[in-house]
Parts: structure tokens; sequence; C-alpha cells
């Protein structure tokens, strides 16, 4: 088994404001099949900018596959619980140990106005 893990940091807005720090989350995830549960490798709610850093690890014998999963009420405050948004992780960022700073992925600022492939809604919080 090898140590694995993503370091990933980004910004989140909705429309013209930052995300709201109390009800946007996001979760590094590395999805497994069969009968092994997904792994949680970090997660946090965004800062009071939106901006967020993540970086966590497990460990595996194969490659690990990385998600960055996101819960929003971003313009959904009367739907039921919260916008789930899932984005893939190229596997390019998969590191093995502490990450050096050209190793974090910087996905930008992305905003959570817009809808998403595969969107769905949990309640999670």
């Amino acid at each position: 088994m090898r140590k694995q893990g993503v370091a990933i940091s980004g910004r989140f807005i909705c429309g013209n404001t930052s995300a709201l720090s109390n009800s946007t989350k996001v979760r590094i995830v590395d999805i497994d099949t069969g009968p092994d549960p997904d792994d949680t490798l970090d997660e946090k709610f965004v800062d009071a900018t939106g901006a967020f850093k993540l970086n966590g690890y497990t460990r595996e014998l194969t490659d690990i596959d990385p998600v960055l999963y996101v819960w929003t009420r971003c313009y959904s405050l009367e739907a039921p619980c919260h916008r789930k948004i899932k984005f893939l992780i190229p596997k390019k960022f998969i590191i093995g140990e502490e990450p050096k700073l050209n190793e974090w992925l910087d996905i930008g600022i992305i905003n959570l106005q817009s809808t998403f492939e595969d969107e769905k809604r949990e309640c999670i919080f």
C-alpha cells in the first residue's frame, strides 16, 4: 500500500458575492469501488471570502480516484437541502508526500450561480 493524496485550493463565489462560509462545504474524497467505502481525505467550510485549501491522504494499492465535492445553498435557498456538485481531480495532481507549492491544484474562482453536470441535492448539515 502506498500513501497517495491531493492538495487543492480555490475560491467559490455566488453571483457577485463570496459563497457563504456557513453553508458552503468542500470535501476531497477518494472514490472506491466494490466493498471498500469511499475515503474522505479532507473537508472544511469555505472561509468568509469563499476560499478554501484542502490537503489529504490515504493508503491504497491502486491509484486513487480523487474528486472534490461542494455543497452549497447558492441560488437555492428556497429549495430543500444543499446543491451537491462534483469536480473530478486529474490524476496528474496525485501526490505521495506533503505537497510542494507547485503541486497544489488551484481551481481558481468558480461561480456557483451556474448549474453543473450531474448536480444533485443532499441534506448533509
